[in-house]
């Protein structure tokens, strides 16, 4: 074999092996990034009805404030630093409320459309 068949050989062996191994072979849905959730807006706007899932605001609070006294206690905070560490989280919590209430606003709208 002469040396230039050996590289065009080599070569395309190289990216197909590159190629084979490459994510977007494995990739089932690329737009689908954000877990096992409702694939549809009708399913979807059911879900923001009956407040269920990623709408249910209670459930989701809970869990929050159960991680942030666990870390508080893997941090050894006293009580003055844990008063700080609550009053961060309780302005982080109203501020991430404003932008639900915008959301479900938007997601209102678009239910309503689909209605329609």
């Amino acid at each position: 074999m002469s040396k230039r068949r050996t590289s065009i050989i080599a070569a395309s062996l190289l990216a197909t092996t590159l190629f084979a191994a490459s994510p977007a072979v494995f990739a089932d849905k690329h737009s689908d990034h954000r877990g096992d959730g409702p694939r549809d807006m009708t399913e979807m706007c059911e879900n923001m009805r009956e407040g269920k899932g990623p709408f249910n605001k209670a459930e989701r609070q809970e869990k929050m404030a159960e991680k942030r006294d666990a870390m508080a206690e893997r941090l050894k905070l006293n009580d003055e630093q844990r008063k700080i560490w609550n009053d961060i989280h309780e302005e982080r919590r109203e501020e991430q409320e404003k932008r639900a209430e915008k959301m479900m606003e938007k997601m209102k709208k678009r239910c309503d459309q689909q209605k329609k």
